[in-house]
């Protein structure tokens, strides 16, 4: 029996709940009377990548043409207090790299819980099947200027299982409105939701059940929306790991598949295969139009079954754009945990740190900070951290422990002053990649009418002091640690009003 992992403060129960708490924080920001039509997300894109200082919550409001009540919600683990609330973790330590830190020690002690299945919950206080399904009820935003369509799932959970062993996985796979009744379901190569979907039941010209889920409870959408969680393992374990409880679920009646009792929209439906519907285009997550560029492609059709939904639904979404933008933050702590993860597993000693920047918009600009050990030590961890999954080429920098791999400044120093350019740059070629990937140009992506399998190298920069005279390096102009607690203890004052402390 799964051993329960105790939180450090007591956990939300639900979105709203921790809503809730994230207003008591001083970090939920509401407006009323913004447009679905590129307004909401505009102003979301500006707060992020423009504003200062933390970046809230945003909650939308009284939006013209919809009840009262109809909400919509940005950025919901978009700050390191979030992040820190809604995984269960000090919630007084909220330094970027200290939420690192508390994540990685607590994900490695983590046992899996699985659901509790319940005969009913919150999402099923509306209940509305055949021609009273309405998608678009809600005010499902058009997130950018260039996007032809309206997109249902941006933050959200597609749930899926596998007809072979029953395996249940939950994944964030963009899904676009077609019509009141039917959505286009984009899942890319390499992921667990494209994996089952093409491997298991198109082949056998199965229809593929699905439920996609909106308005998810915080933890559940930031395990749908990352690698970490391992192929035949689900989501739904992993969150009931993370809380100390099992997550309540219902059991769909079309499909079979666990709803998240405590969602605020949810649908059921089901792909079937051999149908396609033109989806996109739509701005991504690296802040291009990566798909092809401007371009339609066709993407299986979800048809809707039944859509359940709370009295005055939250509507979540993400705004993907120019980074930093509503997901970079979390995704920084989640790529570099699950980085600093793999390395650990593959038996790399010696790691102090590692950072997933936000310009790399999670996964694509990775720093490991290490103790050199040994000759070749930061090269391999360079090597190993450089396959962590990523949908374009990612570029790992390795520096020491006197780094800090989340200063950009600093990581930059060390690549100018201490990587001998010739011997210490690598390029791996043939990696994993897909079509979002904007170095790759349009020709290459249309060469047939059949997805084209697409590769690009990863990059590993060893900014380490070469280990074989790393002892006769030149010595560093930085104050001392033992001047430096000097300086603490004498100066307190000024350099805790100046942000040093």
């Amino acid at each position: 029996m799964a051993t329960e992992v105790k939180p450090v403060q007591a956990m939300h129960r639900d979105l709203r709940d921790f809503l809730r708490a994230v207003e008591a924080k001083g970090e939920l920001k509401q407006l009323k009377g913004a447009n679905w039509d590129v307004e909401m997300s505009g102003i979301v894109e500006l707060i992020y990548r423009d504003g200062k200082g933390t970046r809230p919550a945003v909650l939308f409001d009284e939006t013209p043409g919809f009840p009262k009540g109809f909400r919509n919600l940005f950025g919901t683990i978009g700050s390191p207090w979030r992040i820190a609330k809604a995984l269960g973790l000090n919630e007084n330590e909220s330094q970027i790299m200290q939420v690192h830190e508390n994540w990685y020690q607590k994900s490695k002690h983590i046992k899996p819980i699985p659901p509790k299945y319940v005969t009913t919950g919150p999402v099923m206080e509306n209940v509305l099947t055949g021609d009273a399904i309405d998608i678009l009820k809600f005010p499902i935003p058009r997130y950018h200027e260039l996007d032809t369509g309206r997109f249902f799932g941006t933050q959200h959970g597609v749930i899926q299982r596998d007809p072979d062993t029953g395996w249940i996985n939950i994944g964030t796979y963009r899904s676009m409105v077609v019509n009141k009744n039917t959505l286009a379901l984009h899942a890319v190569p390499g992921k667990h939701g494209n994996i089952l979907m093409y491997s298991r039941y198109f082949p056998r010209k199965q229809p593929m059940p699905v439920v996609i889920a909106v308005g998810m409870d915080p933890v559940l959408w930031f395990l749908s929306c990352q690698t970490d969680v391992p192929w035949g393992s689900s989501e739904f374990d992993a969150a009931g790991g993370i809380k100390g409880e099992p997550i309540e679920v219902i059991k769909g009646q079309f499909t079979g598949l666990p709803i998240p009792a405590t969602a605020e929209i949810v649908i059921e439906g089901e792909v079937v295969p051999g149908e396609w519907v033109d989806e996109g285009p739509f701005g991504e997550w690296h802040g291009y139009y990566g798909n092809r560029g401007l371009l339609t492609v066709p993407e299986p059709v979800i048809h809707v079954k039944a859509l359940y939904h709370r009295n005055d639904p939250i509507f979540t979404g993400s705004v993907p754009a120019v980074p930093p933008h509503t997901f970079t933050f979390f995704l920084g702590v989640a790529d570099s945990v699950a980085i600093r993860k793999r390395l650990e597993e593959f038996g790399v000693p010696g790691i102090k740190g590692v950072w997933s920047h936000y310009t790399g918009s999670g996964g694509l600009f990775n720093v490991i900070s290490l103790e050199q050990m040994y000759s070749g030590h930061a090269k391999k961890a360079g090597v190993v951290a450089s396959q962590y999954p990523a949908e374009m080429g990612a570029i790992t920098v390795v520096v020491e422990e006197d780094i800090d791999p989340s200063n950009l400044e600093q990581v930059l120093w060390a690549v100018v002053t201490r990587c001998r350019l010739d011997r210490q740059v690598d390029f791996i070629s043939g990696c994993h990649t897909n079509n979002v990937n904007t170095a790759i140009p349009l020709k290459e992506k249309r060469s047939s009418d059949k997805p084209v399998p697409l590769t690009q190298a990863r990059m590993v920069i060893d900014a380490c002091r070469d280990y074989a005279w790393k002892d006769d390096w030149y010595p560093i102009t930085r104050v001392s640690p033992g001047l430096r607690s000097q300086l603490f203890a004498k100066w307190k004052q000024i350099l805790t009003e100046t942000g040093v402390i």
